[in-house]
């Protein structure tokens, strides 16, 4: 991915640079390569065991793509911007308490999810509880 990245970074000559990653790493079905299944071993429950495995590749894919973005020199530049479309399901590994309800409800369990925005121009860190829409992005990443 880093010489992609690298390949599309220079033929921008200045121009902002989007990258939109769409993991379906934490998703139905449950499955995820036995390197990643071996560190959650200490889970006994298997659909839980095999999310947290699913959620470590993603974790380490998340890492990487910064790490490639640091190689290149366009992460001073950069804003990450983590979220996710609902919540998850108890049948798929997915634990939402202590919210009511799981994907594919009207409950807070199913259409509250978490996010967060990481990058190196953003200095005070703080915590928000309130409602965000995904059509907030474009006029935040432009004012910044």
């Amino acid at each position: 991915m880093q010489a992609r990245i690298m390949q599309h970074h220079a033929s921008l000559t200045g121009r902002p640079f989007f990258l939109y990653l769409a993991y379906q790493a934490v998703h139905y079905p449950l499955e995820a390569p036995q390197r990643y299944v071996e560190r959650c071993a200490y889970i006994k429950r298997t659909t839980s065991q095999l999310y947290c495995a699913m959620m470590a590749a993603f974790d380490e894919g998340r890492g990487d793509v910064v790490e490639q973005l640091k190689a290149a020199g366009m992460w001073d530049n950069t804003i990450l911007v983590f979220t996710t479309d609902n919540g998850g399901t108890d049948q798929g590994g997915g634990n939402n308490w202590p919210l009511r309800g799981n994907y594919a409800t009207v409950w807070e369990g199913g259409v509250r999810g978490i996010g967060f925005v990481l990058g190196p121009g953003i200095d005070k860190p703080f915590t928000y509880n309130g409602l965000v829409h995904a059509s907030v992005w474009l006029p935040m990443e432009h004012s910044s």
